[in-house]
């Protein structure tokens, strides 16, 4: 018997399609799911999909724009401009990493998705990768102004702060294998390390400017 199919259209079919697909890809992998599959699982006709979608390369990358949002805007919301300096850069990239994490570490095709993630997205990591180092160059550059780090420590500015801090959080989360507490750890030690290394300390920020 052939699926039921709901006749959804426009933003509703659109979202139903990325529900579906997202639930394949899971399942299934991004590599054995078809269209066809897509469009089964959500629903709908086959020309809906592509009404929406030029292919399932473009569902993959549409998910991974929209997931790439939402981890950057936790970034923004997970800061605590109370906290210190080392305790403001953890959960900012937390908050960007931890998701993916999670996600590779629970799906039986994580190490697919990375591959798939760097094949199908490479713009689209690039654009959230200068948006992650913009959110991270503005604590910085605040945390040096107020006196909680001396970046002209280690001869840096905060933009190249905020690559260093950035590219040993991604490099700690790109073994496939590794767990969401085991890459917390890991952050944990980085930050804590290379914040201390610019003389940050454990004082709470309020403590600090009331000195």
């Amino acid at each position: 018997m052939a699926p039921h199919i709901t006749p959804l259209r426009g933003a509703r079919a659109r979202a139903a399609i990325l529900e579906a697909a997202g639930r394949q890809f899971m399942a299934e992998g991004l590599r054995r799911t078809s269209i066809e599959a897509i469009a089964a699982a959500a629903g709908v006709s086959r020309p809906t999909v592509y009404a929406h979608f030029a292919s399932k390369d473009e569902v993959f990358r549409t998910i991974v724009s929209e997931l790439h949002d939402e981890h950057l805007a936790a970034m923004e919301a997970a800061v605590d401009s109370a906290q210190p300096i080392a305790d403001r850069l953890y959960a900012a990239l937390v908050a960007r990493f931890v998701p993916f994490v999670t996600l590779t570490a629970s799906a039986e095709h994580g190490a697919e998705f990375l591959d798939e993630n760097n094949r199908v997205c490479g713009d689209i990591n690039q654009e959230a990768h200068k948006r992650s180092l913009r959110l991270l160059e503005r604590l910085l550059a605040d945390a040096d102004a107020d006196g909680e780090l001396v970046l002209t420590t280690a001869a840096l500015s905060p933009a190249l702060a905020a690559t260093l801090f950035y590219d040993a959080a991604r490099g700690a989360k790109d073994d496939p294998t590794v767990t969401p507490t085991a890459y917390r750890q890991q952050l944990r030690r980085l930050v804590t390390v290379l914040a201390r290394g610019l003389g940050a300390t454990d004082e709470p920020r309020a403590s600090q400017e009331r000195r």
